[in-house]
């Protein structure tokens, strides 16, 4: 893996392992949990097993389980240009107003 590595995760958009899993390909995360532990036990990697009652999160609109995926993102370094935000801040015509002076002033 290298910085410039754009393709980390081996889940796509749909929450199945991609080619980069070969023996989970096509498969929904959330239905390959007794498949890797079966995968782990036979390489002799597994550990331990058991069970652990946690909260999980979930959807709210579908009730369906939420994975955390790692995706490309990019961040923008507003310190750097604080000063010429204000100064556009003071020309903007925000609706509601109230929104410059409430939210957006400093």
């Amino acid at each position: 893996v290298s910085k410039h590595d754009r393709d980390l995760c081996a889940v796509d958009a749909e929450g199945r392992f991609t080619s980069k899993v070969p023996p989970l390909q096509g498969i929904k995360v959330k239905e390959t949990d007794k498949l890797v532990i079966t995968m782990l036990k036979d390489l002799g990697c597994l550990q331990q097993h058991g069970n652990i009652v946690h909260s999980y999160p979930f959807c709210y609109r579908s009730e369906t389980p939420l994975i955390y995926k790692a995706v490309p993102s990019w961040f923008v370094n507003v310190e750097s240009i604080k000063s010429r935000l204000l100064a556009h801040n003071t020309q903007t015509s925000w609706v509601p107003a109230f929104v410059k002076e409430k939210r957006f002033h400093n």
